[in-house]
């Protein structure tokens, strides 16, 4: 059911090579160029892309694992939270930036 634990162990290495070093730097204190206006967002979309990293574990490690099924699906419900989560951090990043500049309202 839950597939060879090789692939998916490749598919998290290359997804946290992938994903996870930006976040982190912004949330170090560098803020990419695209929102150098907006250095207040930066942090709440930092948060967000991790949240949506988290995703990644919670699917991959279950099914390396060779968890049951019900495993799985607590999981992904789990999974369910944490996009949630990522929402939440959006809004509160477009809320933050919109206060930060009240011209940026189109």
């Amino acid at each position: 059911m839950n597939g060879n634990p090789i692939y998916h162990a490749i598919a998290l290495a290359a997804g946290t090579l992938l994903v996870l070093p930006l976040p982190l730097a912004v949330l170090a204190g560098w803020t990419p160029r695209g929102l150098r206006g907006r250095r207040l967002a930066a942090r709440p979309h930092a948060w967000a892309v991790l949240c949506f990293y988290t995703l990644m574990p919670l699917n991959a490690v279950p099914r390396m694992l060779d968890a049951s099924a019900d495993t799985v699906m607590a999981c992904m419900v789990l999974g369910f939270v944490c996009i949630a989560a990522a929402v939440g951090c959006f809004i509160q990043a477009e809320c933050t930036a919109r206060r930060a500049d009240p011209e940026q309202v189109a």
